[in-house]
């Protein structure tokens, strides 16, 4: 089979999930469901689709043509979200920024070294997870944004760049000055592309076609920062962020990308899930999934105490649940299919994602619960305060003519 077939038959799979997706999506809209539930179902049906009845894949993916999709859809993910990071689109304070980073760190040191445990896994395996585990989503609670703009670009970036470090073969002196040179080869390749592009399309309306532009430029950028030896994550975060401050991004109020492209970024992050992490009992998996997650809340919820001593217990248990989300789930992509890490710890944190989308619809049906009886409680309200019903007087408006 020729290469253009097998990439055809590739475009062809993908075209196909991302149908399914937009199936579910609508089927989503039309019953009003809960948008966690939405992504869950979405990493459900990548696990089914992921593996037959009879244990074989119902899509075959070649797994060079894999390995580049994820990295190609952790390029957009990360350029869409270093684009939220302006001062226009973020409200930062000191709690919500010391509050992460101090999360950040318990779960270093605490997570990192139970993970490690329990797993018998590499230590520095156990940090990336902690680190990864740190990213937050904030779809359903408004009061997490700035902290989830703030952490999801940078947790990413912390994670990938501690794996280059520790990849790197040689002493301690020469591998500082490496990862140096790979830093600073990263900004410089972000800032120089970003002044060229912003340039150009400085006098132009941001179209569909150029945020589609966008997105090849920051592949094209990743691909060759990483040819000349620098870091892509930080040369594409850097180009996201000129953007983000940019004065095009203002001219247009663009802070993400239109609905249809993040849409399909979020199906296929989802749904690819299942094709390349494999959910496994073995070893006691679940039940240590469920402790580091366990041990995970708690200590969030300690943080969260510390800096919102006056929310309510209701409203610090519901920043506590907030459930992870993409940030994780491509983070499985990318790890899973270089053979990074473990395969039980890919397992552990495909679990964590299921656990926290069921913490997730969990906490959105109880705040349903509480809209439905605030409404039922102001429609009271306002048949006392008027003493009838306000349809009433049309009933008897209409019967006089």
């Amino acid at each position: 089979m020729s290469i253009g077939s097998v990439l055809l038959e590739q475009f062809i799979y993908i075209g196909l999930l991302v149908l399914a997706g937009l199936i579910v999506l609508s089927l989503r809209r039309k019953a009003n469901g809960s948008r966690t539930g939405y992504k869950l179902i979405l990493v459900l049906l990548g696990l089914a689709l992921g593996l037959s009845a009879f244990g074989n894949s119902l899509f075959t993916f070649d797994k060079y043509f894999l390995k580049g999709f994820c990295v190609f859809l952790m390029i957009i993910l990360l350029f869409e979200l270093s684009v939220r990071m302006n001062r226009e689109n973020m409200n930062l304070t000191f709690e919500n920024v010391a509050m992460f980073f101090v999360i950040l760190a318990i779960n270093i040191i605490i997570l990192g070294i139970l993970t490690s445990f329990l797993m018998n896994i590499n230590f520095v395996h156990g940090v990336i997870f902690a680190i990864i585990i740190s990213s937050i989503e904030y779809f359903l609670v408004d009061q997490l944004k700035s902290e989830g703009d703030l952490a999801n670009p940078l947790v990413m970036f912390f994670a990938f760049s501690i794996l280059v470090f520790y990849s790197l073969d040689g002493n301690v002196f020469d591998n500082t000055l490496y990862f140096l040179k790979y830093i600073i080869i990263g900004l410089a390749a972000g800032i120089i592309t970003g002044i060229i592009v912003f340039r150009w399309l400085k006098n132009q309306y941001l179209t569909p076609v150029n945020e589609l532009g966008m997105v090849a430029v920051a592949v094209a950028l990743y691909i060759i920062t990483e040819q000349l030896g620098g870091s892509g994550i930080i040369s594409v975060m850097m180009l996201g962020v000129f953007f983000g401050n940019s004065y095009v991004r203002k001219m247009t109020s663009m802070y993400s990308f239109s609905p249809f492209i993040f849409k399909t970024l979020e199906i296929l992050i989802y749904i690819l899930v299942g094709f390349v992490a494999v959910l496994t009992f073995k070893n006691g998996l679940w039940w240590k999934s469920i402790l580091v997650f366990a041990v995970y809340l708690i200590l969030r919820l300690f943080v969260i105490h510390l800096f919102y001593k006056h929310y309510s217990i209701e409203n610090k248990m519901l920043l506590t649940f907030a459930p992870k989300g993409m940030i994780l789930a491509v983070a499985i992509l990318v790890l899973g299919v270089y053979g990074t890490v473990e395969s039980q710890l890919l397992s552990v944190m495909l679990f964590i994602l299921i656990y926290s989308l069921l913490a997730g619809i969990f906490v959105e049906y109880i705040e349903q619960r509480k809209e439905l009886k605030l409404d039922e409680t102001l429609k009271v309200l306002m048949t006392i305060r008027f003493g009838r019903k306000r349809d009433l007087f049309r009933k008897k408006h209409a019967r006089r003519y």
